[in-house]
Order: C-alpha cells, then structure tokens, then sequence
C-alpha cells in the first residue's frame, strides 16, 4: 500500500475570510462616514457655536415699599395675581395724615394774613412818613421866621426855643417813622404776598402733607406678577419694610454662564437660540447677547475663593453672560424668575465688541409714572388758601386807593 506524501492545497478564497473582509470594509465606511460627518458638524456649526444648559431666566424683581409709615388697612392683591400699572396694591390708615395736612392749611392762612399785616404796616408806615414829613417842614417854616423875628424882639426869647424843639422833634419822629418802615420793607421788599419766604414754606409744607395723604394708598409701579406678599392688615408698616414683590413679565433676560474657554469668539449683537425646559424643543427663543460681566460668577460670590493656596486645583471659570429676549416672545410664551434654559450662541460674526457701546443718551431704561400725579390739585387749594386770607387785605388797598383819590 502506498502512503501518498502530497499535501492539499488550501482555497485561495476561504469563505470566512471573504465575509471577514466584506465586514471589515463595512466598519471602515461606517467610521469614514461618521468622521466626515463629525468633521462636517464641526466646521459648518459647533466651531461657530457655543453652547451651555448652565443658563437660568433672570429679570427685575420690584420691591414694593411703603412711601410713608403707618398701619395697613386694605389689601387689595394676593400672590400670583397680575396687577397693571397704577391698580392700587395697599391703603395705609389715614388719620394722622388728613389732622397733619388740616394743620398745614391753618399754617398757611397765618402766615398768609401774617405777611398781608406786614404790606398793610408798611403802607400804613409809609403813609406816616408823609404825615412826619410835613410837620417837621411846618415847625422847619415856623422856626426860620422865628429867626428873624427873636432878633427884633417881635418873638420872645420862649416862643423861639419850643419853635426850636418842635422842629427837632418833628425830625426825630420822621426818623423813626423812617426807620420802622425800612424795617418792614426788609422783610417785603421784592416780594408779593403769594411768594413771600414765610408763605413759600407754609405752602411746602402743606405739599409735603398733601403728597404724604396721597400715598397712604400703594400703587402698583409697573404690570407684572405679585410675589412675596408680606403684608398684612392691622400690620404696622415702615419704609422700609417689604410689604410685596412684583415681577414685570416683559423684563426678563437669560443669565447663561459660558465657560472661559467658548468666550473667545463671543461678542456683542450675536444670535442666540435659546430653549426652556418648561416649553420643550417646540418652542425656541432668538435672543441675542448684550453683554458680558465684569467677572466670573465665583468672584461675585458672597464668599470668593482664595486661590493663594498650597492645595490650589485649577478649575475652569464661568462668565455670566446677558442675552435679551424679544418682547413679543416673552408676550406670547411668558418665563418665569429661575427657570432653566439652554443657549446656543452663532460666533459666526465676529467684528463687533465684547463689551457694549457706551450709552450716551440720558432716556431712562425703566421709568414709572405712578407718583406724577400726587401733586393733583394741591395747588388750586393753596390758590383758595391765599385768596381768603388776602381779602382784609385787598379791602385796605382799595379804601386806600378811594382816598387818594379823593383828597
């Protein structure tokens, strides 16, 4: 029997190897395709776009303080309600206020008929000086016939000296007529009865009451939402105790903290697309930067971290960074103080500044008018006020103006 020393031939093409290489071929693609495809991400958005879920909403929080102190009496709001701007929120008891300002009118009629006297006194003064006037010039012709006439004895030596003494007291009592009307013309002179010193602070005075008794009842400063209502009626309330909070809906803006490594390209008037968590991807906001802080949000923290340590660990830093909402977005998806959000900055247009442009104009951002009308109509009482405590006086100017007339 013959041992056969031939050894076979394997396949050239093995089945597993073909499937191996076929697989292998797959993966290679695969890996290719999502490589380009990350490549691609990269280079035509995330080089361009910074992003960060460390973003919360932030807006004006209004504090609503008493103007005046005193005990709370109404209350007109609760919290979660929504109040427009000028709806009264508080009333304060008004009893010391209204006896205050019924003081302050009786102060201003004093004062009033105080300074009309001093008109009247000086007319009347003035009207004296005139009378003094023309009996120191009869006793001045009465002594300087009596000059002549003493020598030729025709006057006797008597009759010339009470001629003498009449004619200095006639000067004497025209100075001090004089005198007391300078006196009384330094406390008019330049001046009518209406805006005399001493009328000018009763009427301040009366202001001040006036505007104390209009703000015993709290308006609401702007529209927005109520919040920590403190108050409580019978409560004594100060100035500056808290009495309730209201969050405007329109003021709102998204605090994002970007680390200092996606700053870079950050710049102000950039797009920014912004997500909540209360709404979802359905519905996204286009925000847009508006400023970068002064500092990172561990420098601004009530106790900042001291890094001159032994032990110091370096840890990448966060900047706050403002990113304004539309207000119509706000209108029709409105946020709330605290929510969570996420933004995603387009760094694309680089050219403007990462600090904002200098404001130059002196219009308020924030402005509320609700205290332009507290002055109503004190005026026209103060007006009234001076009117009827002047008439004694108008009456005298015009018996006055009958006898000049007259004579």
């Amino acid at each position: 029997m013959e041992i056969s020393t031939e050894i076979p031939k394997e396949p050239s093409n093995p089945p597993n190897s073909n499937k191996r290489n076929k697989t292998l071929f797959i993966v290679s693609i695969c890996i290719l395709f999502l490589g380009l495809s990350y490549l691609s991400y990269w280079y035509f958005y995330g080089r361009i776009h910074e992003y960060t879920n460390d973003a919360y909403v932030d807006g004006n929080t209004i504090t609503v303080n008493a103007t005046v102190p005193g005990i709370i009496t109404k209350i007109y709001v609760q919290d979660t309600d929504y109040v427009l701007k000028g709806t009264p929120l508080i009333e304060l008891d008004t009893t010391e206020y209204e006896i205050e300002l019924e003081r302050c009118k009786e102060t201003l009629a004093d004062k009033v008929r105080d300074v009309a006297r001093l008109f009247s006194e000086a007319a009347l003064q003035q009207a004296e000086i005139e009378n003094k006037k023309a009996t120191f010039i009869k006793y001045t012709e009465d002594y300087q016939r009596r000059v002549e006439l003493v020598k030729s004895g025709s006057v006797s030596k008597e009759d010339f000296d009470h001629s003498v003494c009449d004619m200095a007291a006639a000067y004497a009592a025209l100075i001090s007529t004089e005198q007391a009307f300078f006196g009384t013309m330094a406390q008019i002179d330049n001046t009518t009865i209406e805006s005399h010193p001493k009328v000018d602070i009763a009427k301040q005075q009366l202001k001040k009451a006036w505007v104390e008794l209009k703000r015993c009842t709290i308006y609401a400063p702007t529209d927005g939402l109520v919040a920590q209502k403190s108050a409580q009626v019978g409560k004594w309330t100060g100035t500056t105790h808290s009495l309730l909070s209201i969050v405007p809906l329109d003021q709102m803006w998204i605090t994002a903290n970007f680390k200092e490594t996606q700053l870079a390209r950050m710049r102000v008037g950039q797009a920014v697309s912004v997500k909540s968590d209360i709404y979802g991807s359905s519905v996204k906001y286009q925000g847009t930067v508006t400023g970068v802080a002064g500092g990172t949000g561990s420098a601004f923290s009530i106790i900042p971290a001291q890094n001159a340590t032994g032990n110091w660990i370096k840890i990448v830093q966060r900047v706050p960074v403002r990113i304004d909402l539309p207000t119509d977005e706000l209108k029709k998806y409105p946020l709330r103080i605290g929510l969570s959000m996420f933004a995603t900055v387009n760094t694309k247009k680089t050219k403007g500044a990462m600090t904002p442009i200098a404001r130059t104009d002196d219009t308020p951002r924030f402005y509320t008018g609700i205290f332009d009308q507290d002055e109503e109509g004190v005026d026209q009482v103060i007006e009234d006020i001076i009117l009827s405590n002047m008439s004694s006086y108008s009456m005298e100017l015009e018996d006055d103006d009958e006898s000049d007339s007259d004579s």
